[in-house]
C-alpha cells in the first residue's frame, strides 16, 4: 500500500513536470524568436561539420587565457590558442562561422612579418571579432601600407596583454607598439587577472617569462588546451539541446533575473569604483612605457570605443557607465599618459565629435540584437584615424 501511494505521488509529480515543460517550451521558442536567436547554430556544431568535411586539417575552437585563469591544477598559463591550425573564432550576424588560420604562436596573423611597422596588442578587437580576416584590423592596416603583427586575443585585459608582450615581443622587429584599451571590459578583466599568481609575476618581476614557445612548454600548452576543449566537445548532447532550445535557457535566465532582484549598479560595477584597480592599471602602463623606452621603441595607446549603448546612453545604468568610463576612467588614464609623454588616440571622442547616434550602425554590427564589435567600416575608420595620428 505504501509503495502504491509513493508510485502514485511520483506519477502525479512527473505528469505535472511534463505539463509545465509543455507550457514553458512554446514560451522559450517565442522569446528566442523575438531575440532573433531561434534555432541558431553554435561554434561546436560548426566544428563537428568542419571536421567531417576536412578530415586532413587541424580545426579547433578559439581559445582565450581567461578561460583557465581559475584552474589551480596548471602551472603554465597559455596566452594564445592552437598554432598553425584552422580556428573557428566566432559566429557572425548571419550565424555563419568566422575562422582564421593561426600563425606559429597561435595568433590571428594571415601574414606574419618578422619586421613590422606596428605591433598590435589588445583583446578581441585586435584579434578580429567578428569579421572575416580580410576585414580585420591587421588587414585594414595592410591596406594603408603598414606591416603589422597582431598579438590580440579575445577576453584579454591589460595584465594578460603585458604578459603576452613580454613572452612574444622579442620574436619581432617593430617600430611602434600600439596598445588598445577597451574601457568597456578592461577593468573587469583586470579585476580577475590580478588574482592570478602567474600573471602577477609579469608585473612584479622585470624579467619573468614562462617561455611558452619552448619545445617542452609547447607540449604542455597543447595538453592544457586539449583538456579544456575536450570537456566542451564532450557536451555535444547539451549543444543539441541548446540549438533547439530544449534546455529552456532563456526562460531560466529570465526567472533567475526576476528572483535575484538585485541592483546591477551596486553589485556588477563595483570594480569601476575601486581606485586600487586604477593603480594597478597605471602600473601596467608604466611597465609598457619602461620596456618600450629601454628597447628604443615608440609606444602608442588607442582607446577603443565603448559599447554604443554606453556611448549614447538611454537607461540609468547606461548613463552611470558613461559617466564612470568616459568622464572618469578614460580621462584618468589620458592624464597619466600626458604626464608620461605618451601619445594616444581616443576613438570614443572621434565618434562623438563626428557622428551621432543614428550613424553608429555604420561602424558597429549587431549580433542577436545586441551591439557587438566593429564591422568592416568600423575597423577601416579606426585604422585610418590611427594612421593620421601616427603621421
Amino acid at each position: 500500500m505504501i509503495f502504491e501511494n509513493i508510485f502514485k505521488y511520483i506519477k502525479v509529480l512527473l505528469i505535472n513536470i511534463l505539463l509545465l515543460y509543455i507550457f514553458l517550451y512554446p514560451l522559450e521558442i517565442l522569446v528566442n524568436y523575438k531575440d532573433n536567436t531561434l534555432f541558431k547554430k553554435t561554434r561546436l556544431y560548426y566544428l563537428s561539420i568542419f571536421k567531417k568535411k576536412q578530415t586532413n586539417k587541424k580545426i579547433y575552437l578559439n581559445f582565450a587565457p581567461y578561460k583557465v585563469l581559475d584552474n589551480k591544477e596548471i602551472n603554465l598559463l597559455p596566452l594564445s590558442g592552437y598554432k598553425n591550425s584552422m580556428i573557428i573564432l566566432c559566429l557572425d550576424e548571419f550565424n555563419k562561422p568566422v575562422y582564421y588560420y593561426s600563425d606559429n604562436n597561435g595568433f590571428n596573423n594571415q601574414n606574419k612579418y618578422i619586421e613590422n611597422d606596428l605591433l598590435l596588442l589588445g583583446d578581441s578587437y585586435v584579434q578580429g571579432m567578428c569579421v572575416n580576416t580580410k576585414d580585420n584590423l591587421n588587414s585594414q592596416f595592410t591596406k594603408l601600407n603598414y606591416k603589422t603583427t597582431s598579438l590580440g586575443v579575445g577576453g584579454n585585459g591589460p595584465l594578460t596583454e603585458l604578459a603576452t608582450f613580454k613572452e612574444y615581443e622579442n620574436q619581432f622587429k617593430y617600430k611602434k607598439l600600439i596598445l588598445f584599451i577597451t574601457a568597456s571590459n578592461d577593468f573587469l578583466d583586470l579585476s580577475k587577472e590580478i588574482k592570478s599568481e602567474i600573471l602577477k609575476n609579469y608585473l612584479r618581476e622585470k624579467n619573468f617569462k614562462q617561455n611558452i614557445y619552448s619545445e617542452d612548454n609547447e607540449i604542455k600548452k597543447k595538453n592544457i588546451l586539449d583538456s579544456y576543449f575536450k570537456k566542451k566537445q564532450d557536451r555535444f548532447l547539451n549543444d543539441f539541446f541548446s540549438i533547439y532550445h530544449f534546455n529552456l535557457k532563456k526562460i531560466g535566465n529570465l526567472i533567475e533575473k526576476i528572483l535575484k532582484k538585485e541592483n546591477i549598479l551596486d553589485n556588477k560595477f563595483m570594480y569601476l569604483k575601486d581606485n586600487s584597480l586604477d593603480d594597478q592599471f597605471l602600473k601596467i602602463l608604466s611597465k609598457f612605457i619602461a620596456m618600450t623606452k629601454d628597447a628604443n621603441k615608440d609606444f602608442f595607446v588607442v582607446f577603443n570605443s565603448v559599447n554604443p549603448d554606453i556611448l549614447y546612453p538611454n537607461t540609468k545604468n547606461e548613463f552611470e557607465l558613461n559617466n564612470l568610463l568616459l568622464e572618469k576612467k578614460i580621462p584618468k588614464i589620458k592624464n597619466f599618459l600626458n604626464n608620461e609623454g605618451v601619445s594616444f588616440f581616443d576613438f570614443n571622442k572621434y565618434l562623438l565629435d563626428n557622428y551621432d547616434k543614428k550613424d553608429i550602425s555604420k561602424f558597429f554590427k549587431k549580433i542577436d540584437n545586441k551591439w557587438d564589435h566593429y564591422n568592416k567600416k568600423g575597423f577601416l575608420e579606426l585604422a585610418e584615424q590611427i594612421s593620421i595620428k601616427l603621421n
